[in-house]
């Protein structure tokens, strides 16, 4: 399958869009009550820190291969799209050959196994991960904080991005493609729908769209009307 010209660059163009608004790009409220709410200079600010977390840990980049065991989540988007940016093969927990696991889950059977962790909490606003870590894994929420807000991940590096799920793969310009939803649309998104689906609902999400993660159930009609959303994905 070939690479997109240029999807590198148009993921950075909208990586500068979003940095550039101050209305919501993702809402997480997957974990109920708390709510979370990322606008989109908070999400880039995050993706950034992730991207200067990943390159100088494990320098990653384009060939790297990162594997994720973990749930749509406000912490988790970022990440992704930090290793993306950054030119990496992402995909799920049993992807082979990864240089480094992310995992909400230190203690499971694949980050036992596997000899480079970064363990990321789930818990709303934890500067830490809360539970004593396997040795040798990192802990995202207290090492993140310390990288600077500024995204310098390069168009090049990041053309060589992909996700690879069931034996197929997602190059980066397929997970940009599709149209977006109107401007300032909001869609609800159940957490359940993994996080494939949360990640190319966000990045086709355009300048001024948002993401709702919902939890099991759905939104009720007050929070829909809250959070203005206008569509759920099926």
């Amino acid at each position: 399958m070939s690479r997109a010209d240029g999807a590198g660059a148009a993921l950075l163009r909208w990586a500068a869009q979003r940095a550039a608004s101050t209305s919501p790009a993702l809402v997480d409220l997957s974990l109920e009550p708390a709510r979370i709410e990322l606008s989109g200079r908070v999400l880039v600010n995050w993706w950034a820190k992730n991207a200067g977390l990943l390159d100088a840990e494990w320098g990653i980049g384009p060939g790297s291969r990162v594997a994720v065991q973990a749930p749509a989540h406000w912490r988790v988007l970022p990440l992704v799209l930090a290793a993306l940016s950054l030119g990496a093969q992402v995909g799920p927990a049993d992807l082979e050959d990864a240089d480094l696991l992310i995992t909400t889950d230190p203690a499971s059977p694949e980050a036992a196994a596997h000899p480079e962790v970064l363990a990321v909490t789930t818990a709303a606003l934890a500067v830490s991960f809360g539970a004593p870590l396997p040795a040798g894994a990192v802990d995202h929420a207290a090492e993140v904080r310390a990288y600077p807000d500024r995204l310098l991940a390069q168009p090049g590096q990041a053309d060589a991005a992909a996700w690879e799920h069931d034996g197929a793969e997602l190059t980066l310009g397929e997970l940009l493609a599709g149209g977006e939803d109107g401007e300032g649309a909001a869609l609800e998104v159940p957490a359940q729908a993994g996080l494939l689906a949360a990640l190319t609902a966000l990045l086709r999400s355009g300048a001024a769209g948002s993401v709702v993660l919902a939890p099991e159930g759905g939104l009720s009609e007050r929070l829909r009307a809250q959070e203005r959303v206008t569509r759920s994905l099926a």
